[in-house]
């Protein structure tokens, strides 16, 4: 008789780890998160949703934990799987079954959230896939497998989603059989760190940093999440295209947001150390060749002091 298995299947994961573990065992359910103002979906209907239908697989739009807890108890899984989850499961209903994690990070290192996109922010040149035992202390579990996955000067998130998505692909229902039969992993070793969550917001570019740093960022908050985005003539613009300059002329004068080249395929903008190439934005809503919107090389990008102390004065005016 297969497993009774039960999936928490939500982001860019859920549907190759569906797609896994659906081929060695009786999959009883997925739990999703309920549409929100704070989740990300790109469609109302998710990857491991359409993938579930096609198998007639029962899908539970859930977030609460006391309804989780029902669904858990109603269907007596014998092993659950999380592959990306919006609430962290707490450990009356972790010892319900056997919990099995898949996390983005090579832990104990890059505990929390949003660890592939901080990766890259970083300037890492690896990650680590885990999947480890969910325990109580978040992603402190014991380690049933893990992966380097490399990361080059081209990669953004959609390719390191890619890589990590081939491997939950091919193996993690091997990984889920092994545990079921017993296997106990290995206890983490070395000093644990952490990421915060990632906030839309927080994707705005100062052009003060280094040409590498705003580079890193536009490449880590590509599609499928929101972009790193700028303002020009006060209007917002996401940058979703980038790329380094080689062999840069040296500016000793610089204001950093300044155009000082337009071509037909690109812009180039100064930041803080150098300038970078920007070929391709969305402007009004609009995705756009950079030459469509910017014109001149007396334009700059971001908000001005200047600007800044115009809405401040404005504010105090209207007290």
């Amino acid at each position: 008789m297969k497993l009774k298995v039960l999936l928490f299947a939500y982001g860019h994961t859920g549907k190759h780890a569906l797609e896994s573990l659906s081929e060695k065992f009786d999959i009883i359910g997925i739990i999703t998160p309920k549409d929100s103002g704070e989740l990300h979906r790109a469609n109302k209907e998710s990857e491991v949703e359409k993938i579930a239908k096609e198998k007639n697989i029962e899908i539970f739009r859930e977030s609460k934990i006391s309804e989780i807890e029902k669904i858990i108890d109603d269907n007596e899984p014998d092993i659950v799987v999380i592959s990306s989850f919006n609430k962290i499961i707490p450990e009356r209903i972790l010892k319900k079954s056997k919990f099995i994690n898949v996390h983005h990070g090579d832990l104990p290192r890059y505990r929390g959230r949003a660890n592939f996109n901080w990766a890259i922010i970083n300037d890492r040149k690896e990650i680590g896939l885990t999947i480890h035992e969910a325990v109580a202390n978040l992603d402190a579990g014991k380690i049933y497998a893990q992966y380097k996955i490399e990361i080059n000067d081209l990669d953004n998130i959609s390719t390191v989603y890619s890589k990590a998505n081939k491997i939950i692909r091919d193996d993690l229902s091997q990984i889920v059989e092994k545990v079921s039969q017993g296997f106990q992993g290995k206890v983490q070793e070395g000093e644990a760190t952490y990421c915060c969550t990632r906030l839309p917001e927080d994707g705005i570019i100062n052009w003060k940093k280094n040409s590498k740093d705003i580079y890193n960022l536009i490449r880590g908050l590509t599609r499928p999440y929101d972009g790193a985005y700028t303002f020009y003539k006060n209007k917002k613009m996401i940058i979703w295209e980038a790329e380094l300059v080689p062999d840069p002329l040296t500016y000793e004068g610089r204001v950093p947001g300044r155009i000082i080249k337009t071509s037909e395929d690109y812009v180039d903008v100064l930041t803080g150390d150098s300038y970078l190439r920007i070929k391709k934005i969305e402007y009004d809503g609009m995705i756009k060749k950079p030459k469509e919107i910017i014109k001149s090389v007396k334009d700059t990008l971001g908000i001005s002091e200047e600007e800044i102390a115009r809405v401040l004065r404005e504010l105090e005016k209207s007290k």
